[in-house]
């Protein structure tokens, strides 16, 4: 940049910096990715898994905050499984486990994060949520959890960017992910 004549002196340039960014990782774990033994595992779930480890190593380069959900669903009446299979199929898929460490984690009941555990996991990381203003959501299954997250986010941030990255992710039904892309473009969310 060079400076021209009756440009302001440097001291007293304003510089914007890029507001606060978040990549949300949903439901990376192994019953919902891994296509041998998951229990409700998503066809494609572990092609998108290369795509989000490079994501998330972007994001920790450029010092924006990572959260992932893990979906807690220990009690399901159908699940006929030892505990010991429980347990795996709750923990996150492969690598991912270790990419993830140290980053924001929020339990989930069902579809989405409660609003006010999410805010509660950021303040205790330390994370100045409140000024939140691109927020990029990858992970399983875009028809149900990306989607019903997405709103939460969009809820909870609603002049933020939202961009859903259909490279990371995955519908168990492409139909029903195709219909819940166009629900989160009609929410004025970026669908890449």
């Amino acid at each position: 940049m060079s400076w021209r004549k009756g440009d302001p002196p440097f001291s007293q340039l304003i510089f914007y910096k890029e507001g606060k960014r978040l990549l949300f990782v949903v439901d990376m774990q192994n019953d919902f990715v891994d296509n041998k033994r998951g229990l409700m595992a998503v066809p494609g779930g572990e092609e998108i898994v290369p795509g989000i480890l490079a994501r998330i190593k972007k994001a920790e380069a450029d010092g924006e905050t990572v959260v992932y959900t893990l979906n807690d669903h220990h009690e399901m009446e159908e699940d006929l499984r030892s505990q010991e299979e429980k347990n795996w199929g709750h923990e996150l898929y492969g690598p991912l486990k270790e990419a993830l460490k140290g980053h924001v984690a929020v339990k989930k009941g069902y579809y989405a994060v409660h609003p006010e555990k999410l805010m509660e996991a950021l303040t205790n990381a330390g994370k100045d949520h409140l000024s939140m203003d691109h927020i990029e959501l990858v992970g399983v299954d875009t028809a149900v959890c990306v989607l019903s997250n997405a709103v939460v986010l969009r809820n909870l941030f609603p002049d933020a960017k939202i961009i859903i990255r259909t490279d990371m992710t995955r519908a168990k039904e492409d139909e029903l992910g195709r219909k819940a892309l166009d629900v989160m473009k009609g929410l004025s969310m970026e669908v890449l």
